[in-house]
């Protein structure tokens, strides 16, 4: 099946004139190339796009001729056109790369990556105030871990314990890192203040 597609494919070929096909083949690249180079300088995406897939077309084309000039000639003859229409080709390859825009620096890419997304209110609230004064700085993790599994030997809610074992989570956490940022004082604090109502609840 597949060898009698290449042999009708190789047939049509053949019953076209040689100046004709080659008339098909030249007319049908250059109008990709005007095509490419015209969307290359006035579109922004495809001017800065890679034109690799433009040097694909070249040695495709070139093959082509290869085999269309095949068709009459030997293969001495067929081998200096195709590699005479390739010179041209990639002469042209060559201009849609100079008309090709840069790219944007991947540092500055990078950079822009890198920000971080928009922070909730919450957040922003606590990072605009890290420079009040506050009893954040007053309590201690290892009273507070104390604390937390005072808490935990009790028969407690399914709810409470659950809460506590991710107040505890937390606290571990800070406490592996020693000193704490204004922000990170802020989470302890809250977490001691869940702590406290827990205490007063189970009476400890």
């Amino acid at each position: 099946m597949f060898t009698k597609l290449i042999n009708g494919a190789y047939s049509a070929i053949s019953s076209v004139k040689f100046d004709t096909l080659m008339w098909i083949i030249c007319g049908t690249f250059a109008g990709i190339f005007f095509v490419t180079l015209i969307a290359t300088v006035f579109t922004r995406k495809i001017g800065m796009a890679n034109k690799r897939p433009f040097l694909c077309l070249v040695n495709a084309y070139t093959a082509v001729t290869l085999a269309a000039v095949s068709t009459v000639n030997g293969f001495p003859q067929s081998v200096l056109a195709a590699a005479a229409f390739w010179c041209v080709a990639y002469i042209a390859y060559g201009v849609l790369c100079a008309f090709t825009k840069p790219q944007p620096p991947v540092e500055k890419q990078i950079a822009i990556s890198a920000l971080p997304a928009a922070l909730p209110a919450s957040v922003q609230a606590r990072k605009a105030r890290v420079d009040v004064p506050a009893a954040k700085s007053t309590v201690r993790l290892d009273h507070a871990v104390t604390v937390t599994d005072n808490l935990l030997r009790k028969n407690l809610g399914k709810g409470d314990r659950q809460e506590l074992e991710k107040l505890k989570n937390t606290l571990v956490v800070l406490q592996m890192k020693g000193t704490l940022t204004p922000a990170e004082s802020d989470i302890l604090n809250d977490n001691f203040n869940a702590l406290l109502k827990l205490m007063a609840k189970y009476n400890i």
